[in-house]
C-alpha cells in the first residue's frame, strides 16, 4: 500500500502504530484521508491486530486492569432505574509504582459494556475475557461478544442446547491456539430433578466465530448435585471453572481438543463449603496457580499458593501442583483476590478494603476503600485493550447489534 501519510518509510509507520493504544489509533483516522485509509487497512491486517495485541501487553507491564460487574445492594431493590444500571461495570486499574509509597496508585472509572437485553438479574449474567473481547452470558441462552476498546459488539446465534430443559452450569471464553480461532463453551445439565439427589445428563456445546455456529460436543463429567460456580479463568489456550460439587473441584476446557477435565486438588485435599479450608484458582505468571487459604472464625490467616506444573489427559486425568509459596499470617485479611504483573497480589480485607501485597518487600500498602467496587460483585477478571474484532476478522462494524447500545 503507497505510504502518503508522511515522510518515515511505511514500514516504520507501521512499527510505530503498532503500539499504539486502540482508541488513539481509531483517532488518528482523523488526521487525513490517507491516515484513516491506512489505519483502516491495518485493524483489518490479522497479522497486525495481532502484532498490536502482543505490543500492547507489553507496554502495560507497568499497571493492571481489571473489569468487575458490581450489582452493590442499590442494584437488588432498583434493578430497573437506568442510573443503576449505568454504574454496574468498573474498571479499575493500578498502577505499579517502583517507589517505597505505602499508598496504592490507582484509578477507578465506570466501565462501557452493554448490559444484557434479558430479565435475568445481572448477578446471574456470566462475564468472561479473552485479548480484549469480553463474552456476556446469561440462563436464558442470550450471549454478546463486546470489544469496548474498538466499539464493536454482537449477538451470538441462539445454541444449539437452549430449550427450557437444559440448565446452564458454565459458559467460558477464549482462543484456541491451534486453529487461530476464537471459541465459546457452554455445558450444563439437561434438565435436573430438583427434588432429588441425582443429576441428569450432562451436555455442552461449542460455539467458534470462524464458523459462526454452534455444535454439540462430547463432555463426560457428573456432579452429585447442582454446582455452584465460584471462580473462572482462562490461560494458555485452556478454560477452567471452580465448582463446588458439593466439594470444590476444578474443571478446565482445553480450546483445541475440546476435551473437559476434572483436576484433583493438591495432595487430593477435599474441601466443602462449611470447612476451614478456601481454596480459588487464579494465573499467576501466565500459569495456573491455586490459593489455598486456612480461616479461623471467618478471617483468613494464611494462603499457601500452589502452582500447577503438568495435567494428564481424561476425565479423570491429574495434575502435579507445587507449593510455590506461603503468604502471611496476615491481619484482617478475608481473602487473596488476584495477582498482579510485578509480584504483588490483591486481596480485600474483612471491611471490604482493597490492599496490596508485595513478595519482594513481603510488606502491605495501605488499604484503599472505594464504594463503587463493593463486596457484591458477580464477577472480575484482567482485562487488555485490543483491536480484535468480534466479527472474526470478518468486515468489521463498529455499531451494536444488540439493542442496548454502549453505556
Amino acid at each position: 500500500m503507497e505510504n502518503t501519510c508522511c515522510d518515515l518509510p511505511e514500514e516504520a509507520l507501521v512499527e510505530i502504530l503498532s503500539w499504539v493504544p486502540p482508541q488513539s489509533l481509531i483517532r488518528f483516522k482523523c488526521v487525513s484521508k490517507s491516515w484513516c485509509a491506512l489505519i483502516n487497512f491495518l485493524i483489518r491486517n490479522p497479522d497486525f491486530v495481532n502484532k498490536h495485541l502482543r505490543n500492547i501487553d507489553k507496554t502495560i507491564f507497568s499497571s493492571t486492569s481489571l473489569v468487575l460487574c458490581c450489582p452493590g445492594y442499590g442494584h437488588w431493590r432498583h434493578h430497573e432505574l437506568e442510573f443503576i444500571r449505568r454504574k454496574l461495570f468498573k474498571s479499575l486499574t493500578i498502577f505499579h509504582d517502583d517507589n517505597e509509597s505505602d499508598r496504592i496508585n490507582y484509578a477507578c472509572e465506570d466501565f462501557a459494556l452493554p448490559i444484557l437485553p434479558s430479565k435475568v438479574h445481572i448477578s446471574r449474567v456470566l462475564g468472561s475475557h479473552c485479548d480484549g473481547i469480553i463474552c456476556q452470558a446469561d440462563h436464558d441462552a442470550t450471549l454478546t461478544l463486546c470489544n469496548p476498546a474498538i466499539n464493536e459488539c454482537r449477538t451470538l446465534p441462539k445454541p444449539c442446547l437452549a430449550s427450557g430443559d437444559f440448565t446452564v452450569i458454565g459458559v467460558g471464553f477464549g482462543v484456541d491456539p491451534r486453529a487461530n480461532d476464537y471459541k465459546v463453551v457452554r455445558f450444563g445439565f439437561e434438565s435436573f430433578p430438583i427434588e432429588s439427589d441425582d443429576c441428569s445428563k450432562t451436555r455442552a456445546e461449542v460455539y467458534s466465530m470462524g464458523a459462526d455456529s454452534w455444535r454439540e460436543i462430547g463432555i463426560n463429567l457428573e456432579f452429585g448435585c447442582f454446582p455452584d460456580l465460584d471462580k473462572e479463568i482462562f490461560c494458555k489456550g485452556v478454560f477452567y471453572w471452580s465448582i463446588w460439587a458439593p466439594t470444590y473441584v476444578i474443571i478446565s476446557f482445553d480450546m483445541s481438543d475440546e476435551v473437559f477435565n476434572c483436576i484433583r486438588l493438591p495432595n487430593n485435599l477435599t474441601v466443602t463449603q462449611q470447612g476451614r479450608i478456601n481454596p480459588k484458582v487464579t494465573v499467576w505468571n501466565d500459569s495456573v496457580a491455586l490459593f489455598i487459604c486456612s480461616v479461623e472464625i471467618g478471617v483468613t490467616v494464611s494462603t499457601e499458593v500452589w502452582g500447577m506444573d503438568e495435567c494428564c489427559g481424561g476425565v479423570e486425568g491429574s495434575c502435579s501442583w507445587i507449593k510455590k509459596l506461603v503468604i502471611g499470617p496476615l491481619v484482617d485479611i478475608e481473602t487473596p483476590l488476584t495477582f498482579l504483573k510485578n509480584d504483588e497480589l490483591l486481596l480485600e480485607t474483612n471491611d471490604g478494603g482493597l490492599i496490596l501485597y508485595d513478595f519482594r518487600t513481603q510488606k502491605l500498602k495501605n488499604p484503599i476503600f472505594i464504594e463503587e467496587v463493593n463486596r457484591i460483585r458477580s464477577w472480575d477478571f484482567s482485562y487488555v485493550k485490543s483491536l480484535v474484532s468480534v466479527h472474526g476478522g470478518s468486515h468489521s462494524r463498529s455499531q451494536s447489534d444488540i439493542g442496548t447500545g454502549f453505556m
